[in-house]
């Protein structure tokens, strides 16, 4: 490959980034970046897709990245942009997001060629995110700059995947490079291994000889094509599948699916179960799972796969086989083994899934009983959301939850088929969805140069009719920047539906006051400590004041007529928003405020 023809350190990096055939850069403008951004006006793709905050932008990279099952990138501006966006970075690495963040950076005493005042200093912009950094480093040389680059989305991409964070000088942005670098060649990413024969066939020996085995995952399908191999694999020996949904790991319509366990208001696994198969899924040291296991997971540090475990990681709890492996890879593996033996007692594994089918059918109807109480009593909650949400549901929506009190009951209702459609925060870092839901809908588009002049080029999105719906709380969109998404959905016509469920209340706070052993919030009717109410917060007013479509809805009817109007609007190419007003979590009595 020739080398990359530049006049400025700027001009480089987008020239190495269009390359790569980066499609979009997420960013926040600063005046670290002048150069950069100066370049990125005439060099398409990428495009710059503009967000007002930094948490809300690189959360939208990470959204893109983990849509596409490809780099996501973002440029954000020296350490304050850095501080701004540290829980964006914490929620992407739970995601194992292949993020990689660009920081623009002055270093004190060495001068801007151009004149421009440097600030913002600091010695070390990544220690703020190192924690959920896989790599960071430095650029101090125009001339290692693609080098640099290309380390970077290497290990960004290879598993298992998390962020990366490059730091590029102001100084050298606008500088000219002394030579010409060599851009690298594009390499294959690198994988964990497989499980060697001998830890293969003690699983599959335990898949045989324990009577009620189960899976038990929760970012098996962050690859789309591990959705199919895992329903192959519970078929084959007879095994539930219980979720810890971060991915759809297993459509709920499937006959194997036990449900949901690990997150609020959930099930336990099964204490009949003797045997389970974890996969990409950690415990806390509170945790554990009854019998037998075997833990197969692709962190090796055991810290991504743990729901809200931050850097403490899993506890090891006690498993028969435990290996750091490509998970797919070993469950095939394992069929493999399974299709080699002469005889297979097919009466036993026929037997275990009928029992499964039994739980199976036993969950659809409570979640149906529930879904209709719901609608008969024209209650707005998440058994009735979600009953509405999924009779209009298709293979062309993807869906960010960022729900946390309505979550079981939008989970059990909606039930989503297609691999690489769902999306959430194992992180529970509050309001990373917000952004993550453009990033999304982004990764559903085709970017395409488009020349206007001679002498300027421009850049055209073009939406595939793919739509995303974003259902959020009234916590997560005020953590969230909703502001800086609206703006940035409206200004690019980005077609998301932001379905915000306002319960009035941070209503996850609200039951450790209710459990304190003295209990004097509850009785004393003192909720000031979680209640978001008088004002209850319109959130159709703040999208109003963006330009994006919004109502509001108060009944199931309401909600089910303005859903049908969001989705001719995402069909259409423009976003949405619908205020669902919830009952108030703490109840209908105002908190007693003086």
């Amino acid at each position: 490959m020739s080398g990359v023809s530049a006049r400025t350190g700027g001009e480089l990096f987008a020239k190495l980034l269009s390359l790569r055939k980066v499609n979009y850069v997420f960013g926040t403008t600063g005046a670290g970046m002048p150069d950069i951004q100066d370049a990125l006006a005439v060099v398409k793709p990428p495009k710059w897709i503009q967000g007002l905050h930094e948490f809300t932008t690189v959360s939208a990279a990470a959204g893109y990245a983990l849509a596409s099952e490809g780099p996501g990138v973002a440029l954000i501006d020296r350490i304050v942009g850095t501080q701004n966006s540290v829980g964006a970075f914490y929620a992407a690495y739970m995601n194992s997001a292949p993020l990689v963040v660009f920081a623009s950076a002055n270093l004190p005493g060495v001068p801007i060629l151009t004149g421009e005042p440097e600030y913002h200093y600091h010695s070390n912009q990544a220690h703020f995110v190192q924690p959920w950094l896989k790599w960071h480093t430095e650029n101090h040389s125009l001339e290692t700059l693609a080098s640099d680059m290309g380390k970077a989305f290497h290990l960004a991409l290879s598993e298992p995947r998390a962020p990366v964070y490059v730091t590029l000088r102001q100084d050298l942005m606008c500088s000219a490079p002394r030579a010409i670098p060599q851009p690298i060649e594009e390499e294959p990413y690198t994988t964990l291994g497989v499980l060697d024969d001998e830890m293969a066939r003690r699983v599959l020996d335990l898949l045989l000889t324990h009577s009620r085995p189960a899976v038990v995952t929760s970012k098996f399908g962050r690859n789309k094509s591990a959705v199919q191999l895992l329903g192959e694999f519970a078929a084959r020996f007879g095994a539930g599948v219980y979720e810890r949904r971060v991915f759809l790991n297993l459509p709920v319509s499937h006959p194997l699916h036990a449900g949901f366990v690990g997150v609020w208001d959930t099930r336990a696994v099964d204490r009949a179960v003797d045997l389970v198969v974890s996969l990409d899924t950690g415990l806390l040291p509170h945790d554990a799972y009854p019998g037998a296991a075997v833990d197969l997971f692709s962190d090796p540090l055991h810290v991504q796969d743990v729901y809200e475990g931050g850097d403490y990681g899993s506890s090891l709890f006690r498993a028969n086989v435990r290996s750091a492996c490509d998970t797919a890879a070993s469950l095939k593996k394992i069929l493999k083994l399974l299709n080699s033996l002469s005889s297979i007692d097919r009466a036993v594994v026929q037997e275990r899934t009928e029992k499964w089918h039994e739980v199976h059918s036993g969950l659809l109807d409570e979640s149906d009983r529930r879904a209709r109480e719901s609608l008969e009593r024209e209650r707005l909650d998440g058994w009735s959301i979600g009953h509405i949400l999924g009779s209009h549901w298709g293979p062309d929506i993807s869906w960010v939850n960022g729900s946390i009190t309505p979550r079981r009951g939008l989970l059990e209702t909606l039930r989503i088929e297609e691999p690489g459609t769902y999306f959430s925060n194992p992180s529970g870092h509050l309001g990373t969805t917000v952004g993550m839901a453009y990033g999304v809908a982004l990764a559903h588009t085709s970017y395409t140069e488009v020349v206007e002049e001679a002498s300027h080029s421009n850049g055209r999105i073009a939406y595939t009719g793919h739509v995303t719906v974003c259902t959020i709380g009234d916590g997560e969109a005020v953590f969230g920047n909703i502001d800086s998404a609206l703006w940035t959905v409206s200004h690019y016509s980005i077609p998301v539906i932001y379905i915000v469920l306002n319960n009035g209340a941070w209503g996850i706070e609200w039951p450790p006051f209710e459990r304190t052993p003295l209990r004097l919030a509850t009785t004393s009717g003192d909720f000031e400590f979680v209640d978001l109410d008088r004002p209850r917060i319109d959130f159709s007013k703040v999208a109003e004041g963006f330009q994006v479509p919004s109502s509001t809805a108060t009944t199931p009817v309401e909600f089910e007529e303005q859903l049908v109007r969001s989705l001719e609007f995402a069909r259409g190419g423009r976003p949405s928003l619908i205020h669902v007003v919830l009952e108030k979590y703490t109840g209908p009595q105002p908190s007693r405020v003086p």
